[in-house]
C-alpha cells in the first residue's frame, strides 16, 4: 500500500496532507482524518498510516503547519476545530473517525461537540483535553499575549547549516527516537539561501509561538468532555505528558463512553513504535 500527497482546497486556505487506503472492495471501509501535535505535521501519523485495517485514512498539515498555508489571524482551538469540520466536508465525508495526537487530541473532542452526530468515534493520543486556567489568571494572559504581539521577531525561526543539526535541536526538546525526529523535521523545514550558502529554517507559523490571549477553564473543558457521545479511545504513554497530570483522570472519567490504554513510550509513543498503537486502534474500531 503507498501513501500519498494530495493538496485541499478550504475557501482559499491550502491544507496538505497524506492518505493511506488499505481496504478490499467488499469491506466496508473506516474513513480516518488524523489531526498531529503543536509543531508537528502529518508525517507524525506516517508509521501509522499504513497499519490501520480496513480503512481510508487522512493526516493533514494543520495550517500554520507542514506544508499547509498560514493563517492571517491567531490559531485558536475553536478555529482548529472548524478547520478539521471543513477538512472533512471538503473530502466528501458526512461521517468519520477522528484521531488526534497532543494538540490534535485537545482539538478533536471540540469538533465532536461542534458537530453532534458527524464524528462517529473519537481516538485521543497522548491528549486529555486543552490546558485550563483559573478565571483570575485571565489578566495576566492578556498581557503577555499583547507583549508577544508587540515583539513577532521574538519568535522568528531560527536558520540552521543543515538537517542533522535541526533534528538535534527537535531531539533536545522532545524524548523521541532519531528516525521519528526526522520524519518531522523534513516535513517542517524549507531551504533557503543566505549568504550565498543553502541553509534551513522552519515552514510553521511564527504566530503558533505567541501566547495564548486566553485559555478555558478546566470547568469548560471538563463541559466539552461529557459533551462528548460517541465511543472515545484514549491511549496514553507511561512517560508520556499526561499520565502523572492531576487533571488526567478526572477528565476522562467525565466521557461517558471513553476507553483507556496505556502503552510504553514516549509522547511520540504512535511514531516511535506503532504497533502497539495500531494494534489497539484496530480492536477499537472493529
Amino acid at each position: 500500500m503507498t501513501i500519498t500527497e494530495f493538496d485541499l482546497d478550504l475557501a482559499g486556505i491550502k491544507i496538505a496532507a497524506l492518505r493511506a487506503i488499505n481496504h478490499s472492495p467488499t469491506e466496508k471501509k473506516q474513513r480516518i482524518l488524523c489531526i498531529h501535535g503543536w509543531l508537528d505535521n502529518a508525517n507524525s501519523f506516517y508509521p501509522l498510516l499504513p497499519l490501520i485495517k480496513n480503512a481510508d485514512v487522512v493526516a493533514i498539515d494543520l495550517p500554520g503547519h507542514g506544508h499547509s498555508d498560514h493563517l492571517s489571524s491567531i490559531y485558536t482551538v475553536a478555529e482548529f476545530a472548524h478547520i478539521v469540520l471543513t477538512t472533512a466536508a471538503a473530502l466528501g465525508w458526512n461521517t468519520f473517525t477522528l484521531m488526534g495526537h497532543s494538540l490534535g487530541g485537545c482539538i478533536a473532542p471540540f469538533s465532536v461537540v461542534a458537530a453532534p452526530g458527524k464524528i462517529e468515534k473519537l481516538i485521543l493520543i497522548e491528549a486529555a483535553g486543552p490546558k485550563s486556567e483559573l478565571p483570575n489568571e485571565l489578566p495576566t494572559r492578556l498581557v503577555n499575549f499583547h507583549n508577544d504581539m508587540q515583539a513577532p521577531q521574538k519568535y522568528q525561526s531560527r536558520t540552521y547549516d543543515s538537517i542533522d543539526q535541526a533534528i538535534a535541536s527537535r531531539l533536545r526538546a522532545n524524548k523521541m527516537t532519531p528516525q521519528s525526529a526526522r520524519l518531522i523535521v523534513e516535513r517542517q523545514l524549507q531551504k533557503i539561501t543566505k549568504d550565498k550558502q543553502i541553509k534551513w529554517t522552519w515552514r510553521f507559523d511564527p504566530k503558533l509561538r505567541i501566547a495564548s490571549p486566553s485559555y478555558f477553564t478546566e470547568e469548560q473543558v471538563r463541559s466539552v468532555l461529557a459533551a462528548v457521545e460517541c465511543p472515545v479511545l484514549c491511549i496514553l504513554a507511561d512517560n508520556g505528558y499526561f499520565t502523572d497530570r492531576d487533571e488526567t483522570t478526572a477528565r476522562l472519567n467525565i466521557i461517558n463512553n471513553g476507553k483507556v490504554v496505556t502503552l510504553a513510550g514516549h509522547h511520540h509513543l504512535h511514531i516511535d513504535n506503532a504497533d502497539p498503537v495500531a494494534n489497539a486502534i484496530n480492536l477499537f474500531l472493529t
